[in-house]
């Protein structure tokens, strides 16, 4: 996880909605409201830009057809969730969490257990969970093991002054240590060794290649694991994120 911007603005033809609706206003209701499609998948679309094209858990690239609005303190919520079902401060984009065929890492359905993000954690209200967006830049309160394996970074967590505890609960309710996810982790950073290997001593094209792979490309997109990138790089990576805040 990475700490990513809250949307500022207005929702996308929302303010029309609210004044037919009135009091009767609900996240549904905006949903079907005459062009409620069209405005919803604006509304995805700007929050994935906002996000630089992933995940605000996962940090998988959020394709076309898998994205959708969370909320991030959900509508189940029995205190907040229905005033806080149309304020744009409670909504993130993220994928589907395994569910659609066009995930760019899809979930294997012949294991159970196997869902994340939104999906995994459904109607899940807990004190524990921490919002994204309230996480410091620097340092990263969560590092990537070598086997594919996220976890919070007791130490990052001590300096930001936030409960390791309160981390790893956040992983497990969006299950990010799923099987897929983690082999997918794994993967990508078994890439990042071949790489590293081919250019292990040229340390100007190795310096190069981690900013191409921390910061966003000419479409404002970054590359999907970049907690897995950050963590494999360690210290460039600290280097290179504190120069720019594009990142975020």
């Amino acid at each position: 996880m990475k700490q990513i911007r809250r949307k500022q603005g207005p929702i996308p033809g929302l303010s029309g909605y609210k004044r037919q609706a009135g009091d009767g206003a609900t996240w549904q209701g905006y949903r079907s409201h005459q062009a409620g499609t069209r405005r919803y998948r604006k509304l995805v679309e700007e929050l994935a830009d906002l996000q630089h094209g992933l995940c605000g858990y996962c940090e998988i690239n959020l394709l076309k057809n898998d994205r959708q609005v969370e909320h991030v303190v959900p509508q189940s919520d029995p205190t907040q969730g229905a005033a806080l079902a149309l304020d744009a401060a409670n909504m993130i984009a993220c994928c589907l969490g395994g569910a659609s065929a066009d995930s760019e890492v899809q979930k294997d359905h012949e294991r159970s257990g196997d869902e994340s993000c939104g999906l995994a954690k459904g109607g899940k209200s807990a004190p524990e969970f921490v919002d994204p967006r309230t996480l410091p830049e620097l340092p990263s309160l969560t590092h990537v093991r070598l086997d594919g394996r996220i976890e919070a970074d007791a130490g990052a967590c001590r300096t930001a002054e936030r409960p390791a505890s309160d981390v790893e609960k956040t992983i497990e309710i969006l299950g990010l240590n799923t099987p897929r996810l983690q082999r997918a982790r794994r993967d990508y950073w078994d890439n990042l060794q071949r790489m590293m290997t081919r250019y292990q001593d040229e340390p100007h094209t190795i310096e190069v290649w981690a900013q191409t792979t921390l910061l966003p490309g000419k479409n404002g997109d970054l590359r999907k694991f970049f907690t897995t990138s950050r963590s494999y790089f360690g210290e460039l990576s600290e280097v290179i994120l504190a120069e720019r805040s594009d990142w975020v």
